[in-house]
């Protein structure tokens, strides 16, 4: 007696099941996570970057900037001792 075929049955079952639960989740967690109110969100965030991109630029330049001043002033400042 061979068992080969009732292993085999029964583990695409198994895997069948397993797929179909992962569909299931998924679309669960699709529902969910996509509400308008996430959607609206989301959009408020990339377009607020959007407009906001020469302030992001300009910020970070200047910061740029006084860390390159405080790091000079911190040589010049060894050299007067």
């Amino acid at each position: 007696m061979s068992s080969g075929p009732v292993i085999q049955s029964l583990s695409s079952i198994g895997s069948q099941v397993g797929q179909y639960a992962r569909r299931q989740a998924n679309a669960w967690r699709d529902r969910i996570l996509t509400t308008d109110k996430s959607r609206r969100r989301a959009q408020l965030v990339q377009t607020s970057f959007a407009v906001h991109r020469p302030v992001w630029i300009t910020a970070g330049g200047a910061a740029y900037t006084s860390a390159a001043a405080v790091l000079l002033t911190l040589r010049y400042l060894k050299r007067l001792r």
